[in-house]
């Protein structure tokens, strides 16, 4: 049962994701996914949140026309669930999205566009300036939602402990 539960919980994530992803849209920037990221660090843990990360990112770029920078949010999906499962601090996980989809992911990013998509990108932290600000916008608003989700006690648990 908790198996399917699991499964259910990802599939939402993913959709949802996507979906805000597309509708959600700042001037150079995407702050949904970072947001989800942050939700999904406390409530499907670091590998399952990474795994909803690559997948939504995967749709955008599939149906949407995004390029492949659009699969790098599961970096700081990854991170900022294994912050969580080890402080259980909000916060600290927040700047984790920050630093690991902001940042990390922007550095790393830059490899497989210029040896796979052919881009010409003068320097590894070319990404930076377009990666931070979104993270630092979705994962603030994403460290609001979830604050206040628990305040109120309108999902007070983790769905998963993987």
């Amino acid at each position: 049962m908790m198996k399917l539960r699991k499964w259910t919980f990802l599939g939402m994530f993913i959709a949802l994701s996507f979906v805000l992803s597309t509708v959600i849209v700042f001037p150079n920037m995407a702050p949904a996914q970072h947001m989800m990221n942050v939700i999904g660090a406390v409530m499907l843990g670091p590998g399952y949140n990474a795994l909803a990360a690559f997948l939504s990112g995967g749709l955008r770029m599939m149906l949407s026309g995004r390029p492949l920078v659009a699969t790098s949010g599961w970096i700081g999906a990854f991170l900022s669930g294994l912050v969580y499962r080890k402080t259980h601090c909000l916060w600290l996980t927040v700047a984790t999205e920050m630093i690991g989809s902001g940042m990390i992911a922007a550095v790393l990013y830059y490899y497989p566009m210029t040896a796979f998509v052919g881009a010409d990108l003068p320097s590894p932290l070319f990404y930076i300036p377009f990666f931070l600000p979104s993270a630092i916008v979705g994962a603030i608003i994403g460290g609001i939602v979830q604050h206040l989700l628990r305040k109120h006690q309108i999902i007070n648990q983790k769905i998963t402990h993987n």
